[in-house]
C-alpha cells in the first residue's frame, strides 16, 4: 500500500512538473507571435476600422507617438485604468501599422521628482565637499521639464477627485504627441476616460494631417458682418454681431486655414479651398447661389446648414405662468438651388416631442416702499420647437455622427429628400441623424403666435431626416444660361464711368466632378452661444470638416464607445400582464399537472 502511495505521489509530481514546463515552453514560443484578437462585442468596439491600415500605407516614414501621463497612483479613481487602456489602443495601432508606428510612455511627474531629487542630492554633496564652482553643464530642473512640455503643448489639467471624505482637484498629465519626419508635432492635449472611445479617430485624423504636410484650406460663409453705411446708422442701435466667430476660431485651432467670405463682388469665394461651409439664415442673392453651384460642380465639398425659422418665446400676458411661441420666418430661397440636387429644407414649421430646456427671462414689478423695481429672473422652458436629438436617433455607423451623444437642434427643420431625383442622377445618401418617432409639422406662418399643441394621431410623423450626407455628381442649376449679375449694395456708389456689368455665359460647363455635400436643417447649432456651450456640436462640426476635407477613409472610422443599453419603460398593460403572470402562472401549472397525473392514474 505504501509503495502504491509513493508511486502515485512520484507520478503526480513528475506529471505536474512536465505540464508546467510544457505550458512555459508554449508561452515562450508564442510570446512574440501575434495570433490576432477576436472582438465578440455587439458593436465591435475593440476592432480597428478597415480604413486604418489604408492610411498607414501612405506613411513615407515611421511615426512616433509619445504618451505623457501621470502614474495611476496619482490619478482619481475613475482615471486609474486610463493609462492601460490607452497603451492597449496604441499596441493595436502599432500592430496594424506593420512597423510604421512606435510609441513610448513618459511620466512627467516622476521625471520631475527624479530630477529634483538628483539636484538636491548634488547640492548637498557639493556643500559637504565645499565645492565652490558648480558644473557648467545646464541641469534639467523640474521647472525646465514643465517648460519643455509646455512648448510642445503638453500642459497638466485639473481633474476632480472625490475619495472618502475628501474632494479635491488634481493636476494630471494625459496627452499624446505625434512626431513625423521634420514636420510640426501634433498634440492631443487631453485624453480623458469619457473621450477614450474617439481616441482612434483622433490619432488617425492627425496622422492624416501630418501626411498632407499642409493646413487644409476651408471657406466659411458668412464672412465678417459688413458695417452699416453711415446714412443708415440712425435706424440701428448697434452694428451687426458676428454669430460664427467661435466656429471659425475652433476650426483654426484644429489645424484648418479658414477664410471667411460674404460671396460678394469685392469679397469672392477664396481659391484652392477643399471644403466650403455655408451657414444660411437669410435669403441669398441669385449670384451667390450661382457661386455655390459652381463650387459644387467643380468638386469642392460643401457643408450646408439652413435655418428656415427662428422663434421668440416669452411670458404670456393672457395666461400668467405660461409661455407663448411667436414665429420669425427667415424667408430662405436656397431651395431653388438645392432642389436640383435632390433635397429641400422644408418650409413648414417642424416640431418634435423630444425637447430640451432653455432659460427664458421673466420680468416682474416689485414694490419697495414708494418705489417700484423691475426684477428679472430666468425660468426653464421647453417647447416642441426646442428639439433635442438623442443618441438613439444618431447614426453610429459613420465617424461623422458616431461620437455624438446628443444634439441641441434649436428651432431646426427637417430635410425633404427626393429619392427619385437622387436615383436619376446616380447620387447616394446616408442619414446622419433624425428626429424622434413622434414629430409633426405646421403650415408656415408669418410673425405671430404659433400653435404648439400635439397633433392628432394620423398627423404624427416617424423619424424625419435632419442631417444627411450626399455623394456623387450633382446636377447644376446654372448651366446653359447667363451668369447672374451682382446685386448693387445699399449705399454703394456706382462705377465712376457708369459702366454696366457685362452679361457673360455661365462658367459651369462639362461634366460635374464627384463631390460630397452634408446638409442640415439648422444653422443655430453652430452659432456662438450654442456652439460655445454644447461640446457635441463642436465634435459634429469638426467631424464634418475632417470627413470631407481629409479623405474618404476617415468617414468610416467609428468611435468605440460602449453604449449603455437601458431597459425601456414598461407600459401599464405590460405591468399588469407581468403581475398576472407572476401571481397566477405557477398555480395554474400546478392545477394542470394535478389534473394530468390524476387522469393518468385513473386510466391505468
Amino acid at each position: 500500500m505504501k509503495d502504491l502511495k509513493k508511486q502515485f505521489i512520484t507520478t503526480f509530481v513528475v506529471g505536474a512538473v512536465l505540464i508546467t514546463g510544457i505550458v512555459i515552453l508554449i508561452n515562450m514560443i508564442f510570446n512574440n507571435i501575434n495570433l490576432g484578437r477576436f472582438d465578440l462585442t455587439a458593436d465591435q468596439i475593440y476592432k480597428l476600422s478597415p480604413s486604418v491600415e489604408k492610411i498607414f500605407e501612405r506613411l513615407e516614414a515611421p511615426i512616433d507617438i509619445t504618451y505623457y501621463v501621470s502614474s495611476s497612483e496619482k490619478m482619481p479613481t475613475k482615471w486609474k485604468n486610463l493609462e492601460r487602456d490607452v497603451i492597449d489602443k496604441l499596441k493595436e495601432l502599432e500592430l496594424a501599422s506593420r512597423g510604421k508606428l512606435s510609441y513610448t510612455v513618459f511620466d512627467p511627474s516622476a521625471e520631475e521628482e527624479k530630477e529634483a531629487f538628483e539636484e538636491q542630492k548634488q547640492k548637498e554633496s557639493e556643500k559637504n565637499k565645499d565645492v565652490l564652482q558648480a558644473d557648467n553643464k545646464p541641469k534639467i530642473t523640474r521647472k525646465k521639464i514643465a517648460e519643455q512640455l509646455f512648448e510642445k503643448g503638453v500642459i497638466p489639467f485639473g481633474v476632480q477627485s472625490a475619495e472618502r471624505d475628501e474632494f479635491a482637484v488634481k493636476r494630471v498629465y494625459s496627452s499624446l504627441v505625434l512626431s513625423y519626419l521634420d514636420r510640426k508635432e501634433d498634440v492631443i492635449p487631453e485624453v480623458r476616460p469619457e473621450t477614450f472611445g474617439s481616441l482612434e479617430y483622433e490619432i488617425i485624423s492627425r496622422i492624416y494631417k501630418l501626411i498632407s504636410n499642409k493646413r487644409p484650406k476651408v471657406g466659411f460663409f458668412p464672412g465678417q458682418p459688413e458695417p452699416i453705411p453711415q446714412q443708415y446708422r440712425q435706424f440701428y442701435q448697434q452694428q451687426p454681431q458676428d454669430m460664427y466667430d467661435v466656429a471659425v476660431k475652433f476650426l483654426g485651432a484644429n489645424g484648418y486655414d479658414v477664410t471667411r467670405t460674404n460671396i460678394k463682388k469685392d469679397d469672392p469665394v477664396p481659391e484652392d479651398i477643399e471644403t466650403m461651409i455655408v451657414m444660411i439664415d437669410q435669403p441669398l442673392e441669385e449670384r451667390q447661389m450661382y457661386e455655390i453651384d459652381k463650387l459644387i460642380h467643380s468638386g469642392v465639398h460643401v457643408i450646408l446648414a439652413a435655418q428656415q425659422y427662428n422663434y421668440r418665446i416669452s411670458a404670456s400676458r393672457q395666461s400668467p405662468g405660461e409661455f407663448e411661441v411667436s414665429g420669425m420666418p427667415n424667408r430662405l430661397n436656397i431651395n431653388s438651388l438645392v432642389k436640383n440636387y435632390g433635397f429641400e429644407v422644408d418650409d413648414k414649421i417642424f416640431m418634435d416631442k423630444s425637447t430640451a430646456y432653455i432659460q427664458v427671462p421673466v420680468y416682474q414689478m416689485r414694490n419697495l416702499g414708494m418705489l417700484q423695481v423691475r426684477e428679472q429672473r430666468y425660468e426653464p422652458v421647453t417647447k416642441p420647437v426646442i428639439i433635442k436629438v438623442n443618441n438613439e436617433y444618431i447614426n453610429s455607423k459613420l465617424s461623422i455622427s458616431n461620437k455624438i451623444s446628443e444634439l441641441f437642434y434649436l428651432y431646426g427643420g427637417r430635410l425633404l429628400v427626393h429619392e427619385e431625383i437622387l436615383k436619376e442622377n446616380n447620387l447616394s445618401f446616408r442619414t446622419l441623424f433624425t428626429s424622434s418617432d413622434y414629430c409633426w409639422t405646421r403650415e408656415g406662418m408669418g410673425y405671430g403666435p404659433i400653435d404648439v399643441s400635439q397633433p392628432s394621431s394620423e398627423d404624427v410623423l416617424k423619424r424625419q431626416p435632419l442631417g444627411v450626407l450626399f455623394e456623387g455628381k450633382f446636377k447644376p442649376k446654372y448651366v446653359d444660361q447667363d451668369i447672374p449679375k451682382w446685386q448693387q449694395q445699399p449705399g454703394a456708389q456706382p462705377d465712376e464711368e457708369g459702366e454696366q456689368e457685362a452679361t457673360l455665359p455661365s462658367e459651369i460647363t462639362g461634366d460635374a466632378k464627384e463631390t460630397k455635400l452634408i446638409a442640415m436643417g439648422c444653422a443655430n447649432m453652430f452659432k456662438n452661444d450654442v456652439l460655445g456651450s454644447v461640446s457635441s456640436h463642436k465634435s459634429l462640426l469638426l467631424n464634418c470638416v475632417d470627413a470631407l476635407t481629409l479623405g474618404d477613409e476617415l468617414i468610416n472610422i467609428r468611435s468605440k464607445n460602449i453604449v449603455a443599453r437601458r431597459i425601456k419603460a414598461t407600459s401599464g398593460f405590460g405591468k399588469s400582464m407581468a403581475k398576472a403572470f407572476v401571481v397566477w402562472f405557477p398555480p395554474v401549472i400546478f392545477i394542470f399537472l394535478g389534473i394530468f397525473f390524476n387522469v393518468k392514474r385513473k386510466v391505468k
